[in-house]
């Protein structure tokens, strides 16, 4: 199962490796971390709306979040906004590609 490292705001998720049916499954997981070059955090997290949450990629970390109303993009695709707080900072992502589970997110500046 996968194992969360934490500091502070910051998260990554490593050895993401299930098995089912004698087959194994890799994920490159979910992580939040600070940029070099300009300071914010951003990351990758998993959508949960039916418990209006995001996760790691296992499930483990579950943080709450708001889901917006679903939209179609200029390309014909299903899209929805996401917001949450994690340890006191803000981020937004684009749930994108007709309801993709994984979302990029970044810092929005309060």
């Amino acid at each position: 199962m996968a194992t969360i490292t934490k500091q502070n705001a910051q998260f990554i998720e490593t050895d993401c490796t299930i098995e089912l049916q004698g087959r194994k499954f890799t994920s490159g997981g979910s992580f939040i971390g600070k940029r070099i070059d300009n300071n914010k955090y951003e990351g990758i997290v998993y959508a949960e709306p039916e418990t209006n949450e995001v996760t790691s990629w296992d499930g483990k970390l579950r943080i709450p979040a708001h889901f917006g109303k679903p939209f179609y993009n200029n390309f014909g695709c299903k899209m929805q906004s996401v917001w949450f707080t994690y340890h006191g900072i803000r981020f937004y992502g684009l749930r994108g590609c007709d309801y993709r589970q994984d979302i990029r997110v970044h810092q929005v500046n309060s």
